[in-house]
C-alpha cells in the first residue's frame, strides 16, 4: 500500500538559520541526540530491564500458568512441561515451582540474552548512523511558529517533497501517552514463554515516528537518512553526527516570513530569493483579527 505524503513540507526556523539555509542550499540532518529531548531515543538509550528483571518475570508468569485454571496453550517446549506438570500435580505450592523454574528458566533466559545484545549493537550502529531532518505540514501552524519559527521572528521554508526530491519519504509522526522503548519485558517474554515473533529491528524507525501527545499541534513529519557513506557517521565526536544534505533550487516552492521577523532581515533574504530562487513566492505572515490564526499577504519582490 503507498504511503501518503504532503506534496510539500514546511521548515520552520529562526531568521540565521533560513539565511543559512538558503545560501547553502542544505539542510541539517542530525542524529537523534542532537535535538537535544531527553524524550528522543538515541544511540545511548538502554532497555527498560535487565536479565533479573526478566529472568524474575519469566518465573512468575510461568508460575500463574501452572496454577491457572485453565491450560496453557501452545507447543513450546515450556509450555508442553507446564501441561505435563499440571497433569501430574508436580507442584503442590507457587514457591516450590519457582524453585524448578529457576534453574530451567535461567538457561533460557541465557541463550535469549545473545538475541537481546545482538538487538542492542544493531540500535547502536542504527542510531549512530540515522540523520533526521523535521518539518510541519502547513505554514500557518501557531505551535511551530512559537517552538521552531522563533516565536514568529523566524522564517517558514517550504520544501516539495517526494520521489526525485531532496525529501523523498516522509514519515508522519504519530502523537501517543506512551514513550516507546528499544523492546519490551512484555515483548521478550512472549518470545520466552509463548514463542512469539519478534525481530526489533524491523521497528527502529518508529521509533523515531512517535512523540507526546502533548506536542501534537506540531504535526510534525520526519524524513530520514543513513549517513553510511558519511564521514559524520564514523566521527569520534557526537556532536559532529549531522549531514548538510543539499537540494535542488526548485525544490523550495515558498518562504514565509513570521509576523515579528526583522525588517532588515526580510530585506536581506528577498534579495538572496530574488537572485537564486527567483520561483519561490514570498509571504508576510499576519495575525486575523478575532482568531488565533495567522493568514499570509504576498510580497512582489522587483525584478
Amino acid at each position: 500500500m503507498a504511503l501518503h505524503h504532503p506534496e510539500t513540507l514546511v521548515k520552520y526556523c529562526t531568521a540565521d538559520t533560513a539565511g543559512k539555509i538558503l545560501s547553502n542550499r542544505s539542510l541539517r540532518w542530525c542524529a537523534p541526540h542532537l535535538f537535544c529531548d531527553p524524550f528522543e531515543l538515541n544511540h545511548d538509550t538502554g532497555l527498560p530491564f535487565d536479565p533479573h528483571e526478566l529472568l524474575s518475570a519469566a518465573i512468575k508468569a510461568a508460575t500463574a500458568m501452572i496454577f491457572a485454571r485453565d491450560a496453557p496453550r501452545g507447543n513450546t517446549p515450556l509450555v508442553t512441561a507446564i501441561r505435563r506438570w499440571r497433569d501430574e500435580e508436580r507442584f503442590s505450592s507457587p514457591e516450590e515451582a519457582e524453585d524448578v523454574l529457576q534453574e530451567l528458566l535461567s538457561q533460557i533466559i541465557d541463550q535469549r540474552q545473545a538475541a537481546i545484545d545482538q538487538v542492542m549493537m544493531d540500535w547502536r550502529k542504527f542510531t549512530r548512523r540515522l540523520r533526521i531532518c523535521c518539518f510541519s505540514a502547513k505554514p500557518n501552524n501557531i505551535a511551530a511558529w512559537r517552538q521552531y519559527g522563533e516565536r514568529h521572528h523566524g522564517v517558514a521554508i517550504r520544501f516539495q517533497c517526494g520521489e526525485f526530491t531532496a525529501l523523498p519519504k516522509p514519515r508522519q509522526v504519530n502523537y501517543r501517552g506512551g514513550r516507546p522503548d528499544i523492546t519490551t519485558l512484555r515483548e521478550q517474554l512472549g518470545v520466552i514463554i509463548g514463542d512469539e515473533r519478534c525481530v526489533p529491528q524491523e521497528q527502529f524507525y518508529e521509533k523515531f515516528t512517535s512523540k507526546p501527545t502533548v506536542d501534537s499541534p506540531i504535526q510534525e513529519w520526519r524524513c530520514f537518512h543513513r549517513a553510511d557513506d558519511s564521514t559524520s557517521a564514523d566521527h569520534t565526536d557526537a556532536t559532529n553526527w549531522f549531514d548538510d544534505i543539499k537540494f535542488e533550487c526548485n525544490e523550495i516552492t515558498g518562504v514565509y516570513f513570521g509576523i515579528y521577523t526583522d525588517t532588515a532581515v526580510k530585506r536581506k533574504l528577498c534579495e538572496l530569493l530574488k537572485a537564486q530562487y527567483s520561483h519561490a513566492k514570498i509571504f508576510q505572515a499576519r495575525a486575523v483579527p478575532g482568531k488565533y490564526e495567522v493568514d499570509f499577504e504576498r510580497i512582489t519582490t522587483r525584478k
